[in-house]
């Protein structure tokens, strides 16, 4: 046997064993069962049966119960000493004043104290002290709530916000619902599906949930109380809830066979 003759069949028999190896895995591939959680392709499925992507959607409108405003005091001084115990003292009244409403939760936000200049004239002896610190508080019970909101008014606290929102456990309370609810459309689309195609059965393979958001809509505020400290008196803040849209989205893929 020459050696170019050798060559041709080595070359050859190279070829066969490769396009018998890859046929072999081809066939390898067509035959292995595949697992109910697999079916990445139209080819991976089971004889007769069908894979369809199906969704469901709830909504619904919820009140919202819980109410949050947010209260500042402010001092202003030449010696920060005295701004910063002006502060000190009020808000200790205030936190003292907030914690007697049992059904009121209460905390301090943002302490600030700055230095700045009180004209337009970059000079040390026009300089002055300035600072504040919030106050938050939380409550469902509304009347206790607004009223406790207008006696921190009465103290010099300035309201810088009153609102409406969902509280957590009324929102996982009412997402809990939709999930159900979505579910069991869910499942009710998935058999129609099925009987519309002529299938006995369906079965779920892979459900997402996709929870939506929590769309906001402003609260009705009226008489929030915002005028000067000097009245002798001053009239509580009044709000009225508003409602939350929640919504919730199962989506699958149905087996069908």
């Amino acid at each position: 046997m020459t050696p170019q003759r050798g060559r041709s069949l080595c070359m050859f028999s190279v070829r066969k064993t490769l396009c018998v190896t890859a046929l072999s895995m081809a066939l390898a591939f067509t035959t292995a069962p595949a697992n109910a959680q697999d079916y990445n392709t139209l080819l991976d499925l089971p004889e007769g049966s069908t894979l369809v992507s199906l969704s469901a959607t709830e909504m619904v409108e919820v009140e919202q119960d819980l109410l949050v405003a947010t209260l500042t005091f402010k001092s202003e001084n030449a010696d920060p000493k005295v701004v910063q115990d002006t502060i000190n003292k009020k808000m200790k009244e205030a936190l003292e004043t907030a914690q007697k409403v049992d059904s009121v939760k209460v905390s301090t936000q943002q302490y600030y104290v700055h230095e700045f200049n009180r004209s337009s004239i970059n000079s040390r002896r026009d300089m002055s002290w300035r600072g504040s610190q919030s106050l938050q508080i939380k409550g469902k019970e509304a009347d206790d709530f607004l009223e406790l909101a207008g006696d921190l008014q009465e103290l010099g606290l300035t309201m810088n916000g009153l609102s409406y929102s969902l509280s957590p456990e009324k929102l996982e309370e009412t997402r809990n619902s939709l999930l159900e609810a979505a579910l069991s459309k869910l499942v009710e689309k998935s058999e129609r599906t099925a009987k519309a195609l002529g299938k006995s059965s369906s079965e779920m393979l892979q459900i997402n949930v996709d929870m939506g958001g929590n769309h906001y809509q402003p609260p009705m505020m009226r008489g929030m109380a915002m005028e000067s400290m000097a009245k002798a008196e001053m009239s509580a803040p009044v709000a009225a809830p508003s409602e939350s849209q929640i919504s919730l989205t199962v989506s699958a893929q149905a087996l069908l066979k």
